[in-house]
């Protein structure tokens, strides 16, 4: 009936608006965090009680740019849920600070790992698209998609970027193409599995016709021979499981460099992309085959899926499930094999952890949170 309809309704809305008011609540006193530094960039750790700030002892002390900077998209869709402006304020006021107070490494774009917490400026020489630096580069796109690509200046640092890795840290060797770390004037001759989360993010940079023309073949390109490598990477082993890193000699061979196997999403993710912009049946295929190793090689029989330490001798495994085996791995894999209308990328950006969020296209909301992005805070 039309009044248990409504009923119904009714009470999924006030479940929702629970849940709303937690995670308003949850981070606004998380937002202690960007009160904890002198830069006003958030702090690693924070104690929710006292204020009190903490960093790593092994970054010397300083920020990692990945934890600074991955907060973006979260941050604009509280702040339209809730109309709470402190939210996206922050968010840009995070981007806006990277993009003028911090040095780049050799070229506009490359921005360092770490950041000092008291001056907010480089505390590092090396750049990654790996570990601590990733989805940062990640969320200069997908925050500019959120937003109904409003702030061009998420799009031009996502183009630095992008421009500074083609010209600066992407290698080949043989047949393989393959990003290093930028490490003072050079750039080292491995990869890790994380960067391929890269092929992706060019690919949906292409397909939102962020970029067009020539340079949309190229990132078109490179994302064509990253996944490529990225696949290569699981197929060298005996198990067919990626290992954790690799490296590559000048002859053209890749060796594996960190030997376990951590149910890691990236390349899935990069999979699930490139079905979706492309539809060459080749990436569904490999995606199965992938899933068929994962599930031979990583399950435990009544207990989910475990690490595997070492992608050469299966049978040693780690008592270990990592939470984005679910959150990203399997959902990846997952809508690989759905139609393209489920999670449409026309609708939806995947945070950095595969939550989808709804892009924001009411342009009334847009405007509020823009103008409260001008206004002194």
């Amino acid at each position: 009936s039309s009044s248990s309809s409504s009923s119904s309704s009714s009470a999924s809305k006030e479940k929702h608006q629970v849940l709303l008011n937690k995670a308003w609540s949850v981070q606004r006193n998380l937002n202690k965090a960007f009160d904890a530094t002198s830069s006003k960039l958030p702090i690693s750790a924070i104690n929710l009680k006292t204020g009190q700030g903490d960093t790593p002892g092994w970054t010397g002390n300083n920020l990692i740019l990945s934890e600074v900077a991955t907060n973006a998209v979260e941050f604009f869709k509280l702040t339209q849920l809730t109309d709470d402006t402190a939210f996206a304020r922050r968010a840009h006021q995070v981007m806006s600070h990277l993009d003028t107070r911090v040095d780049s490494v050799q070229q506009k774009g490359l921005y360092p790992t770490l950041i000092s917490p008291s001056s907010g400026s480089r505390a590092s020489s090396k750049v990654s698209f790996g570990g601590m630096g990733d989805s940062f580069f990640e969320y200069e796109l997908k925050a500019y998609l959120l937003m109904g690509k409003s702030i061009p200046m998420y799009r031009r640092m996502y183009l630095e970027s992008i421009e500074g890795l083609m010209d600066r840290m992407v290698q080949t060797s043989g047949q393989h193409v393959f990003v290093g770390n930028l490490e003072g004037r050079g750039v080292s001759n491995d990869m890790e599995h994380l960067v391929c989360f890269l092929p992706g993010t060019l690919a949906l940079g292409v397909f939102e016709q962020v970029v067009t023309g020539d340079t949309a073949t190229k990132h078109m390109q490179l994302a064509s021979d990253l996944i490529d490598t990225c696949v290569a990477m699981y197929k060298m082993s005996n198990t067919g499981l990626a290992p954790d890193s690799v490296s590559f000699t000048i002859d053209g061979n890749m060796h594996i460099q960190g030997p376990e196997f951590r149910l890691r999403p990236e390349t899935v993710e990069s999979l699930f992309y490139m079905w979706r912009i492309t539809h060459d049946t080749k990436y569904r295929e490999i995606a199965w085959e992938l899933f068929q190793a994962m599930e031979k090689h990583c399950k435990v029989p009544g207990a989910g899926h475990a690490n595997v330490k070492n992608v050469n001798s299966p049978g040693n495994k780690e008592d270990r499930m990592e939470s984005f085996w679910l959150a990203e791995t399997l959902k990846y894999l997952y809508l690989t094999f759905e139609d393209d209308s489920v999670i449409s990328l026309d609708e939806y950006v995947f945070n950095t952890e595969a939550h989808p969020v709804r892009k924001i296209k009411n342009q009334d909301q847009i405007n509020v949170i823009l103008k409260s992005l001008e206004s002194p805070r």
